[in-house]
């Protein structure tokens, strides 16, 4: 698949920040990753965090999507399209 970085990022940002706890036997490990990967990115790019996490944010409820649909962590289902939802409407 192709997109913009911040597409990738966004998944990498889903599956650290919101899939990974819940399976993970150190729920703080995944987070702490993602963390580390986005201030590593937002450095290398020349970028606050901020800025990243603001262009971000538009397609987080398109990986969310991807991942409700792929069936990924069932039992996230209702909470991630409670967040599809939030986000989308966020841009009303």
């Amino acid at each position: 698949m192709r997109g913009p970085a911040a597409l990738d990022l966004g998944f990498l940002h889903v599956i650290l920040s919101e899939l990974g706890p819940e399976i993970a036997d150190n729920p703080e490990r995944p987070r702490a990753t993602n963390a580390a990967a986005q201030s590593e990115y937002a450095r290398l790019a020349g970028m606050s965090l901020a800025e990243l996490t603001a262009a971000m944010e538009p397609y987080l409820p398109i990986v969310r999507t991807f991942v409700v649909l792929g069936k990924v962590v069932p039992a996230l289902r209702e909470q991630l399209i409670q967040r599809i939802e939030a986000g989308l409407r966020a841009k009303d």
